[in-house]
């Protein structure tokens, strides 16, 4: 159950995800092109396993992914760091990484 101030305002969108992945037999990625939305922010759980895997999936599909680590876990500390590690390779093999207070001070239009 998603807390009162957490949960989606009213006429947004709620995917029911089935698989690790976010957009595995899920609408999202239609949602997200029907809206034109070409970024995505991750501030999700476990890092290593859901967050990594939906960055895949985007970035195959075309989406430029923020991973903001503060805002992630994972069953340990050392997996997750892990995982940040890894998705900082190669300049941000699957998307960037960024601190959360970098990305609440920046203007962001909402969906």
């Amino acid at each position: 159950m998603c807390r009162a101030d957490l949960a989606p305002g009213s006429g947004k969108p709620v995917i029911d995800k089935l698989g690790i992945g976010s957009f595995c037999a899920t609408d999202l990625e239609l949602l997200l092109r029907l809206r034109s939305i070409q970024n995505i922010v991750l501030p999700e759980m476990t890092t290593d396993v859901c967050v990594h895997t939906a960055m895949r999936q985007a970035n195959d599909r075309g989406f430029e992914c923020l991973l903001l680590e503060v805002c992630c876990g994972a069953t340990d500390r050392g997996s997750h760091d892990h995982a940040i590690k890894m998705n900082k390779k190669q300049g941000g093999v699957f998307g960037a990484a960024s601190e959360s207070a970098a990305f609440i001070g920046a203007s962001v239009p909402p969906i």
